[in-house]
């Protein structure tokens, strides 16, 4: 791991413009390599630290803080990096580099100053919270007042359900803020139960992560619902408690060994600052039965078999807010499946229904038969005239937004007409695939699902453009190598265009999209209607 932080570092440390925290993981990632692997490489990056550190300093604001972007005077982004300095300073009285103490008089000015601004300062995401705790504590020698506020924050309670969850619900802040956080908090503060939260979110994650090694995010809150993040970012979690005897987290400590440069200098970090994690693992045979897991709270169903794996979502944020923003789960695919290397990405249901985007279950509910069943009724109205009370003469009514459409017209006065499209999909797992059942009543309008597939051969399909096709008859296959989802539906061949997604004018008013990209196969027609897809390996 150490030969591949070098060759992280030594590429990072060429790049002119660094921000704060990247300036700052450099300085720590230079002491645990120094730590790793002492000689002359080592104590020259130790030596490029200091100048790292000064860059860091004249980073640093008057009030102690730094910016990050348009986070100005961040209490929360400084936090990032005074976790590291933290770490850091504990590491450097084992250093052996001779620039060691002029590095830490540096550190130790920058603590000096940041640290009463983390005691008074304020947050903006549930996360936050607990990077600016883990950084109090870690601090606490240069402000007497910086446990006693981390433990105001930590009375709040940690946001995380009965499944492991935290309420932003994102792989991406479990593995590099919450879990890591709340692990020093547990550490330092003698909190056994926070230690038991991480353990729990280890196990769901797990559970998420697919044979390629990528956590599930599509009912994640934050930026990477539209992405997945790697198993490597837990590696270090995940040996924490492999050490203590846990099988499960054994097992997912030994495929999770990091690849990628900037985790391993991470996983470096921690291993260093922490030697008993480096504790060899044992042999842990990988559980090869078939498993399900229903996770309620977020409206997520999870089931594998073999080599084949759904993912069925229906806890979307957007049917119960109104409108598609930051911090909320809106990603609009409600299935995924894949037979080993034949990977369907995405299903998505698009209609044309007055630009309010695709379909988003209001719900996820699995019955006792094991089908799962999401349901979505979205509704548009025709205002009619004002009551006559209601009138002025010189036209100028309320600006008023009816959820779709924002005007001067006082809509919440009037009288209206409702036109509504009721979705229903029930999805039932077979003994080798999906059947998926589509009942669409309403308005007369057409629809268009939309099938984003992996790599692979796509067999029974004709290309109707660069990435899109649709399909000759009833049946079409994708196959990558020996493996292959068969696709089947009651719908038949249509002639014209290829089919659609549609953001809604959430996105397109701004010129925007969330549109996937890749080879992308649709099925389309009108509603009301009632069809099915079956997706079958082979």
């Amino acid at each position: 791991m150490a030969e591949l932080v070098e060759t992280w570092w030594d590429d990072e440390v060429q790049h002119p413009s660094l921000g704060h925290r990247a300036l700052m993981r450099l300085v720590a990632t230079a002491v645990a390599l120094d730590a790793a692997r002492p000689g002359a490489s080592s104590e020259a990056r130790v030596t490029a630290a200091v100048g790292l550190a000064d860059r860091l300093v004249a980073l640093q604001g008057s009030d102690g803080l730094f910016s990050s972007d348009g986070n100005l005077h961040s209490p929360p982004d400084s936090a990032f990096t005074l976790n590291d300095v933290g770490i850091t300073l504990g590491l450097l009285p084992r250093a052996s580099a001779p620039q060691a103490r002029e590095l830490e008089e540096r550190l130790r000015r920058i603590a000096t100053a940041a640290a009463p601004a983390l005691v008074a300062g304020g947050v903006h995401t549930p996360n936050h919270r607990w990077e600016i705790s883990s950084a109090l504590v870690r601090l606490a020698s240069f402000d007497d007042r910086a446990v006693p506020r981390a433990q105001e924050w930590l009375a709040e309670g940690v946001d995380v359900d009965a499944d492991g969850i935290y309420s932003e619900r994102s792989a991406n802040y479990s593995a590099f803020v919450s879990n890591p956080c709340l692990l020093a908090l547990a550490d330092e503060l003698g909190r056994h139960d926070l230690d038991e939260i991480v353990h729990r979110n280890l196990h769901t994650i797990l559970d998420l992560t697919d044979a390629d090694g990528v956590v599930e995010t599509v009912f994640s809150r934050r930026q990477d619902q539209g992405s997945g993040i790697p198993i490597e970012a837990f590696h270090t979690q995940l040996r924490r408690y492999a050490v203590r005897g846990c099988e499960t987290c054994a097992a997912g400590a030994a495929r999770s060994e990091p690849r990628d440069g900037a985790i391993a200098a991470i996983a470096l970090l921690e291993l260093v600052a922490e030697p008993a994690l480096a504790a060899e693992l044992p042999v842990i045979e990988p559980m090869g039965e078939a498993t399900r897991r229903h996770f309620g709270g977020v409206g997520l169903l999870v089931a594998s078999r073999g080599r084949t794996r759904s993912v069925v979502y229906g806890g979307s944020d957007v049917p119960h807010v109104g409108r598609v923003g930051s911090g909320l789960a809106g990603n609009p695919t409600f299935l995924r499946y894949r037979s080993g290397a034949a990977v369907i990405r995405s299903l998505r249901l698009s209609r044309v229904f007055f630009g309010l985007g695709p379909f988003r279950a209001e719900s996820l509910q699995v019955a006792d038969d094991g089908v799962a069943h999401l349901h979505e009724s979205v509704t548009a109205r025709y205002y009619r005239p004002l009551p006559a009370d209601r009138r002025r003469a010189d036209g100028d009514y309320r600006l008023v937004d009816d959820g779709r459409f924002t005007a001067s017209m006082a809509f919440d006065e009037r009288p209206y007409d409702e036109v509504r499209l009721t979705t229903e999909i029930a999805v039932e797992q077979l003994e080798r695939g999906l059947e998926i059942a589509v009942d669409m009543t309403g308005a007369e309008t057409q629809w268009a699902l939309e099938l984003a597939l992996g790599d692979g051969e796509l067999i029974g399909a004709e290309r109707a453009s660069e990435a899109t096709y649709r399909m000759t008859g009833r049946r079409a296959e994708l196959r990558n190598g020996s493996d292959a989802v068969v696709i089947e539906t009651t719908i038949g061949a249509a002639a014209g265009p290829a089919g659609f997604y549609a953001p809604g004018e959430a996105f397109s008013f701004l010129g925007g999209t969330d549109a996937l990209d890749g080879p992308r196969l649709y099925l389309t027609g009108t509603v009301p209607t009632t069809w099915r897809v079956t997706l079958r390996s082979e």
